[in-house]
């Protein structure tokens, strides 16, 4: 072979190589494409589905507001929702007017809330009529979010695109336009009350400090990396690595437990470990705290604490006790709520009884009322009036009067099943 030859031949391999080089770059550009693109309809589907969610929950608890704070509060959360609904949809692969019911129906809530938002504006009442259109724009929102939650996003299937079209199918019957434990999430975003001016502790007093509460000795404790922030804590794990407890720095306080162990089988009742975590709490002289609420998730029961200021319930001072259903060991303890909140509080409501329960909708029944301390969304507490009403389809709502305005402060729906009794 001659030397053109070669040539010849090491050049074409290179053109070969290259194009081949070329051909996996733009297979390897669209199939990174094709990923990012799944992803963006994964993301606007969880999306629409959450916002849906949001609007049957809204929707729920503006059947029952009373007063013109809480409906233009919960007309404002509609328009939102249905704002993110909208831009959701907008992202989805679907061609046609699949999507039109959807988008009518998602549009109709919007028009429907700010119609409320003016007449509530304007001092109007809310008529009958009115109140059975939430309803009934309620009902379509459950299904169509009954719907969503079916659907599995996969780009390379045509059921996927079958789906949300048999979803759209289901939204039929709107109407024509004429809502752990509540009261937990704004906690970390404080500074602790019951800590402050307390002595800060040496690290050796709060191992001791830990091993007490666990019923073990210190020597049975590892000392590991300390948190700081706004929320300086000892923290210390157990032999077998399963157990992890934290003392504050100031005031000696255990703030939290967890025993990571399996949890095995499920043999005892939540009457069986309500009674397990009041012990729990009662050998530790944690005194005045009323439960509330609880929840079961693999074989595990964790049961919402609340202080007792006298009648006062006082939701911000939290503490929650996790007990294990195999054989009733306490695998965890948070008292976070409770020190990021407590302090010295002087409670007097301007209102009676009778006179906040005026505010409370016709459209339902109290069957039990009290006092209750709150917090609202700018971190700050109120007082106000609880009342635990039934109402339609025998819905359990929990409505907050301000002890002191009047104003409806918030509307919480109660969620029972095996699994526990929650708020949404």
């Amino acid at each position: 072979m001659n030397r053109k030859s070669i040539v010849a031949i090491v050049c074409a391999a290179a053109v070969i190589l290259t194009l081949g080089g070329t051909t996996y770059a733009g297979y390897a550009a669209a199939n990174k494409y094709r990923m990012q693109l799944d992803y963006n309809y994964k993301r606007s589907l969880n999306d629409l589905s959450g916002s849906v969610d949001n609007i049957e929950t809204t929707l729920n608890k503006a059947v029952y507001a009373n007063t013109a704070t809480q409906q233009n509060g919960l007309a404002a959360k509609l328009m939102r929702e249905t704002s993110i609904a909208k831009n959701s949809v907008a992202v989805l692969p679907i061609t046609g007017n699949s999507l039109d019911k959807v988008n009518k129906f998602i549009t109709q809530v919007g028009d429907f809330a700010m119609t409320l938002s003016a007449k509530v504006s304007a001092k109007q009442k809310i008529t009958d009529k009115e109140y059975q259109t939430m309803l009934n724009l309620e009902k379509s929102a459950k299904t169509l979010q009954g719907s969503l939650q079916g659907i599995q996003p996969n780009l390379e299937s045509t059921e996927y695109t079958a789906a949300l079209e048999k979803t759209a199918s289901d939204i039929t019957d709107f109407p024509t336009l004429i809502y752990d434990g509540p009261f937990s999430d704004h906690i970390n975003q404080m500074k602790p009350k019951l800590t402050q001016e307390k002595t800060a502790i040496l690290q050796g007093n709060a191992q001791n400090i830990a091993a007490d509460f666990l019923g073990t000795t210190q020597d049975k404790l590892s000392h590991t990396q300390d948190t700081e922030g706004n929320f300086p804590t000892y923290n210390f794990t157990g032999n077998s690595d399963t157990i992890r407890i934290s003392v504050t720095k100031a005031g000696g306080y255990v703030s939290s437990m967890e025993n990571s162990r399996d949890v095995t089988a499920e043999n005892l009742s939540y009457e069986d470990a309500s009674k397990k975590a009041r012990a729990f709490l009662n050998s530790r002289d944690i005194v005045n705290m009323k439960e509330s609420y609880y929840v079961i998730n693999d074989g595990i029961c964790i049961i919402n604490y609340a202080y007792m200021l006298g009648d006062i319930i006082c939701y911000p001072d939290l503490v929650k006790v996790s007990v294990a259903l195999d054989n009733g060991e306490i695998v965890g303890f948070d008292s976070v709520g409770y020190i990021m909140n407590h302090t010295n509080r002087d409670l007097q409501p301007k209102l009676t009884m009778s006179q906040a329960q005026e505010n409370v909708s016709s459209h339902l029944k109290v069957q039990k009322r009290g006092l209750a301390l709150i917090p609202t969304p700018g971190l700050n507490e109120v007082l106000c009036y609880e009342f635990q009403c039934t109402g339609q389809d025998n819905d359990r709502v929990l409505v907050y009067i301000n002890a002191n305005t009047g104003y409806e402060e918030q509307i919480l729906i109660i969620q029972s099943s095996d699994n526990g009794v929650l708020t949404k």
